[in-house]
């Protein structure tokens, strides 16, 4: 008697944890579920959900109530889009942000409006709000040392990355010249521009278009990120490296100097050349007579 107790106890609490498996699953597989995986993967590095803007972007928490939410799906869907046709709202928030363009994220319809349904719990007062989705760390410390020469390439990124200096420019790094910008804006400010946060955030983001094809599949490690967020630190109110003038007298000089040679060296050259050329042709002129 005792043994088939045990036996249908057994099986009982079987199926209630098969049922417990299948709520949850089921539970996990709502848009909103999903929206706050792809949230948490590609927003909250740059959104809070309640912690208030950052430098980096506005704070989403209710943003379905502020916001129509078919320019929203439109925004995230696209927003190079939304900025190269001159967007009013998304060029204000360009200008609130510093400049700083949301990249495409490359979600799909169906993703786009599963982020939407899970802001929209952030709207109804639900656990998720006050969160800042993933965490951004506070006074993370890092060596200043190793960042400049994460920068300048003379110590390479784990995940394969190219070094900062191939397209940035920054002041401190004993480089002269070659610490000028040159594709890319100057980073000597990113710290006052953007402050702690969003410098972190930046880094772990790396939110420009420009950048995503480099880093997409070869991200900073928190190491890295720490390191670089302590040399920006470390820069920041320093005079940039302008190159623009000093680049133009220098290739200048360099193109006078091929010329002075050229025609120094080459004039003797080139008469013996012509010389040459002379004679053959009055050979070839005696041989047809």
């Amino acid at each position: 008697m005792a043994k088939q107790t045990g036996e249908r106890l057994a099986l009982l609490a079987g199926v209630l944890l098969v049922l417990l498996i299948a709520v949850s699953a089921r539970a996990n597989d709502t848009p909103a579920a999903k929206g706050k995986i792809l949230f948490d993967q590609k927003c909250s590095p740059c959104h809070a959900l309640g912690g208030g803007d950052r430098p980096t972007g506005p704070d989403l928490a209710g943003v379905t109530t502020r916001t129509d939410r078919q320019w929203l799906a439109r925004f995230i869907l696209a927003p190079s889009k939304m900025f190269a046709a001159g967007d009013p709202a998304a060029m204000k928030l360009l200008q609130k942000f510093n400049n700083l363009r949301m990249p495409d994220l490359g979600l799909s319809r169906t993703q786009v409006d599963a982020v939407l349904s899970y802001l929209v719990t952030t709207a109804k007062g639900s656990e998720t709000k006050g969160q800042t989705g993933a965490s951004v760390p506070q006074g993370a410390t890092g060596d200043a040392q190793t960042g400049e020469a994460l920068f300048v390439g003379s110590v390479p990124f784990a995940r394969g990355g190219s070094p900062c200096l191939a397209c940035h420019g920054v002041a401190g790094t004993g480089l002269g010249l070659a610490a000028g910008a040159s594709y890319g804006p100057d980073l000597t400010s990113l710290w006052d521009d953007y402050g702690a946060d969003g410098v972190t955030s930046i880094l772990k983001s790396l939110p420009f278009p420009a950048m995503q094809p480099i880093f997409a599949k070869r991200p900073l490690t928190d190491s890295e990120r720490a390191d670089l967020s302590a040399f920006f630190r470390r820069v920041n109110g320093r005079q940039p490296v302008h190159i623009q003038g000093a680049l133009m007298w220098q290739v200048a000089s360099g193109v006078i100097i091929l010329l002075i040679f050229a025609a120094f060296f080459g004039r003797g050259r080139l008469r013996t050349v012509r010389l040459s050329l002379v004679a053959q042709a009055q050979s070839r002129k005696g041989e047809t007579r």
